[in-house]
């Protein structure tokens, strides 16, 4: 994770980043392949790879919130930053998934602040 004057916030998108890992691997679904994000979005369990309908709600629930996550973080620390964020996430969950994992890398620790 990248140095971010917003430790909280890069956490608590990290731990999300962490979760579509394994949601994603549970369901066999790429969120970067062209419109699954919209197809999930729309309850269209038939981008998944794998069957698995309690999976699959998970992830969509999971990317509903993010979204409203998101936009919570660009209202308190401002868009640049949040994409800051968020592109050391993915760049770490990419390195994560090129080498076959489905489980969260080691983070380091930084303070205890929540995102509010």
């Amino acid at each position: 994770m990248s140095e971010t004057e917003h430790p909280a916030w890069a956490r608590h998108f990290d731990a999300i980043g962490d979760e579509f890992l394994r949601l994603t691997a549970v369901c066999d679904v790429n969120l970067k392949d062209p419109g699954v994000v919209e197809r999930i979005l729309k309850n269209d369990a038939t981008v998944c790879g794998r069957n698995n309908p309690i999976g699959f709600r998970k992830l969509r629930e999971l990317l509903m919130a993010t979204f409203n996550s998101a936009n919570k973080a660009v209202d308190r620390i401002g868009a640049d930053e949040t994409r800051s964020i968020m592109e050391a996430i993915i760049e770490r969950l990419d390195r994560q998934r090129a080498l076959g994992g489905t489980g969260a890398a080691p983070r380091p620790k930084s303070g205890t602040d929540e995102p509010t």
